[in-house]
């Protein structure tokens, strides 16, 4: 019995007895009491069914009917959960998801851009409410500063060139460059007019030659001109808007009290937000400029403190951004110089209104730049919306995969076949170097680590749903060698640049061909040395013949060799069509590492031997056109003495043309004039 109800019941009871009490000397004159023993059994029996209590009944009632619904829905016999292969593993991770607690203002902006775009990258994660847009601001109302953005003049080598020799370089550096007066590539860093503080941090850092985006970027950018830069991934797009915002900002005047920042740089992940934040402020640092990092994950207390006290850069994703901005802790009344970095990722995430909220923020004639790896027209059109008269710089294809890195499909038959092949080809993968595998989710993405480490394979994982703390920790193990092995999923495959990555290992493919060359691009960075090569493998199941169309395609344009059994899978596309004949690499049915027994037995065939031989004399002549050493390096540059530290990570290194073409582009005289000013 309910002891809430008996104290009730008991109440009732002694309600009923006062009552009756007082209700006995009320009708003791009106001969209530006649002396006859108090009637008989059946009126007694009939006066106390009339006293039952209706609130009594009422209970009795709805516990009957519990009872009875309680029989009507006995459960049957509990069985295991058990996720089958069929089942929507997005569906179980959106239900986690929802069980999770996040106060983060970047998980808001991934939900409202999971509304926006069901078919977004798991990278995205629900959040409690819809981010709120910013209200526009009147900038006619809003007397800005005058600030001076042109800081390039031509040097006079450059300046002499003829048409044809601009065309000529641009054709070694296979760069083009579209748009008004787009000034003309550079062949080194002392061309640039830089300072004397700038040009020993690049040779401290051991940074010989621009590389091709850089070449042009530098002097577009320089020059106070919006751009669109487009390369492929590794190819130091970071740099190529680091300094030119370096030289931007140590131009304006100090920061006063509740001023800042400067230059805004935003991203859309944390992890490729914290590494900008690095690189910046490596160079920042030498003139004392101060700079801040904002994204989710981490405090926000630290975050508002940093730039409180005074923070010339501020490199953000967009959700705490904005959400600094909501609450004044970040004012844009400063902002001049404006970098969107991995833009066309942030535009499919569906940060469209996001970015557009926080260019309203900034004043009208600020410079924007806008880097990424490819660059669709619908992003390139919504992209010329907010710059202003742009310079667009593509490096290679768009879309294009790197053509240094190797890339090796593997046709497998099902799903079940790929656990097999990773355990038979992982150990001589993974003693080539560092191992970056990629999930197509965050269930996948997890399991597959557990099973990893079950086999002896020690392993980290890295997506969405993981905190700051544990994505920092995966990554810190991961650089340091700690840990050989990375699960991720495509959270991060956007500019992470991780040393010595040899391999990349497509368990599941990317939900699209861009998504794979960025995936790809993790191995194959430009380093000290300049490009160092490296795997990717991509499992590619039959049921993913749309996927292989596409990859078909992106390997005939990167010069790499098509195995037989990828191209009679991609071929059951209806929209199938090979890549351009002058740059397609013959097919071969060479198909990589070990897979099923008839792939086994053609790995040492004439086919692949004649390959490895290409690819050595390929690789042959790549070094003679480089210097002999860095010290031969610098010499063409005009720097002295051995660098401290390395360059590699910075996405820069030896770039043709270097050697004649950059000895003979000044005196060294000159530049040690400039260097000792």
């Amino acid at each position: 019995m309910d002891p809430t109800r008996e104290y009730l019941r008991a109440s009732r009871r002694k309600a009923r007895e006062a009552r009756d009490y007082f209700d006995d000397d009320d009708d003791g004159d009106s001969g209530g009491f006649d002396g006859s023993g108090g009637g008989s059994s059946a009126q007694t029996g009939a006066s106390a069914e009339s006293d039952v209590d209706p609130l009594d009944a009422f209970m009795l009632g709805i516990e009957s009917q519990v009872e009875r619904e309680r029989v009507q829905r006995r459960p049957a016999a509990a069985k295991p959960d058990v996720l089958n292969h069929g089942d929507d593993a997005d569906a179980y991770t959106d239900y986690a998801r929802a069980q999770t607690q996040v106060d983060d203002s970047d998980d808001e902006v991934y939900a409202a851009a999971k509304r926006a775009d069901p078919d977004a990258d798991d990278g995205a994660v629900d959040g409690k409410k819809p981010m709120e847009v910013l209200a526009p601001v009147d900038h006619a109302r809003v007397p800005y500063e005058a600030f001076r953005k042109r800081f390039y003049t031509p040097h006079a080598d450059i300046a002499r060139m003829s048409v044809t020799d601009v065309e000529e370089l641009r054709r070694e550096l296979a760069v083009r460059a579209e748009g008004a007066d787009a000034p003309r590539p550079v062949r080194s860093f002392v061309q640039l007019g830089f300072d004397r503080k700038m040009l020993a941090q690049l040779m401290k850092l051991g940074l010989e030659a621009p590389t091709a985006i850089q070449a042009q970027a530098f002097p577009v950018a320089l020059s106070g001109r919006d751009m669109i830069g487009i390369a492929k991934t590794g190819s130091g797009k970071t740099l190529a808007f680091t300094l030119p915002l370096v030289r931007h900002v140590v131009d304006q005047r100090a920061l006063r009290k509740d001023e800042g920042p400067i230059a805004v740089v935003l991203s859309p992940t944390r992890e490729l937000a914290h590494q900008i934040f690095v690189h910046v402020k490596r160079f920042a640092g030498v003139y004392g400029a101060e700079c801040a990092a904002i994204y989710g994950g981490v405090g926000k207390w630290e975050q508002v403190q940093a730039v409180r006290k005074g923070a010339e850069v501020v490199v953000a994703t967009p959700g705490r951004l904005i959400e600094m901005i909501r609450k004044k802790s970040v004012r844009m009344t400063r902002v001049t110089f404006v970098v969107l970095d991995e833009a066309d990722r942030m535009f499919e995430m569906g940060f469209e209104p996001q970015l557009r909220s926080v260019m309203g923020q900034v004043r009208p004639d600020r410079q924007t730049l806008m880097f990424s790896a490819t660059f669709r027209r619908r992003i390139e059109a919504l992209a010329r919306e907010i710059l202003d008269n742009p310079v667009k710089v593509t490096v290679g294809r768009i879309g294009q995969a790197n053509e240094d890195i190797r890339q090796v499909a593997v046709v497998l038959p099902n799903d079940g076949a790929k656990w097999p092949w990773l355990m038979t080809n992982l150990t001589a993968i993974a003693d080539e170097g560092r191992v970056l595998i990629f999930a197509g989710s965050k269930l996948g993405c997890e399991t597959l680590t557990k099973n990893l480490n079950a086999m002896s394979f020690p392993s980290w994982c890295l997506h969405g749903d993981k905190s700051q703390h544990e994505r920092s920790d995966a990554l810190a193990k991961f650089k340091s060698g700690e840990c050989r092995i990375l699960v991720a999923t495509d959270v991060a495959a956007r500019g992470l640049d991780v040393k010595d990555v040899k391999s990349v290992v497509n368990f599941d493919v990317a939900k699209s061909i861009d998504l794979h060359v960025h995936r790809i691009g993790r191995t194959g960075r430009m380093g000290h040395d300049g490009f160092e090569p490296g795997t990717a493998y991509t499992l590619v199941t039959l049921k993913e013949s749309n996927f292989a169309s596409q990859l078909v395609y992106n390997m005939d344009v990167s010069g790499q060799a098509v195995a037989a059994d990828l191209l009679s899978l991609a071929k059951r596309d209806p929209r199938f069509r090979r890549g351009t004949p002058a740059m397609r690499s013959a097919s071969s049915s060479h198909a990589g590492m070990a897979g099923p027994t008839q792939q086994e037995s053609t790995m040492h065939s004439t086919t692949e031997r004649a390959e490895d031989e290409e690819d050595a004399q390929e690789m042959a002549r790549w070094s003679e056109s480089q210097r002999t050493s860095r010290a031969d390096q610098r010499k063409g540059l005009g720097f002295a003495g051995t660098p401290v530290g390395g360059g590699r990570g910075l996405g820069v290194g030896s770039v043709k043309p270097s050697a004649a073409a950059l000895s003979s582009s000044f005196q060294s005289a000159e530049f040690h004039t400039k260097f000792n000013e």
